[in-house]
């Protein structure tokens, strides 16, 4: 059975990505691990440099290290692991995309950055990914969800996009859109990964 390993954004905690999941109504395991690093009320999986720009070489290794054994991906087993990530836990799961494609049987991205606007990820090999972002986002550069689509076609995922009319907090859309979208692709999602 696939395992869905969900990942909360800044400041937040796993509780609040659990629920995002929960609503989905999967028959799947569920891992939300907790990021590693107090943030404001909350915690994160990753620290921003002072001008909030993403660190991406120590973004990438922190992803190694949660993906390598002893990491928290270790307790999904040695099973497919899906990802959904939400704001910086969909960045988180970018880099777990970019080192370890092979662990990664597909993605679902709630209101993602790109990592760099010229950043460019292994072969992906048709790799199913949900990309969600909001219209009116303040938390993200307009371009950025179109560049991040953009970089994973390049890498050869098979990307489904959807620009909703909202700003950075997850909603109904987000869910309903998610729960279809996987309809469609769990059944490959629980084939055994090379």
């Amino acid at each position: 059975m696939v395992t869905i390993l969900g990942l909360h954004g800044s400041s937040g905690h796993p509780a609040v990505i659990r629920s995002v999941i929960d609503a989905l109504d999967l028959e799947a395991d569920i891992l939300c691990p907790e990021g590693r690093f107090a943030d404001g009320p909350g915690f994160t999986f990753f620290r921003r440099n002072p001008d909030f720009s993403i660190p991406v070489d120590t973004v990438l290794d922190l992803a190694r290290q949660s993906l390598a054994p002893g990491g928290f991906a270790c307790l999904a087993g040695s099973g497919p692991l899906a990802v959904f990530g939400y704001s910086s836990g969909a960045v988180f799961a970018t880099a777990q995309l970019a080192v370890a494609p092979q662990r990664i049987a597909g993605a679902i991205l709630l209101r993602p950055q790109v990592l760099a606007e010229d950043f460019a990820f292994p072969a992906l090999s048709g790799m199913p990914v949900l990309l969600l972002s909001g219209r009116s986002d303040p938390r993200r550069k307009p371009h950025h969800a179109a560049l991040l689509g953009a970089q994973l076609d390049a890498a050869g995922a098979r990307l489904t996009h959807h620009a909703l009319d909202t700003g950075h907090e997850i909603g109904p859309q987000d869910v309903n859109l998610s729960r279809a979208w996987i309809a469609g692709h769990l059944p490959e999602w629980q084939r055994p990964q090379p």
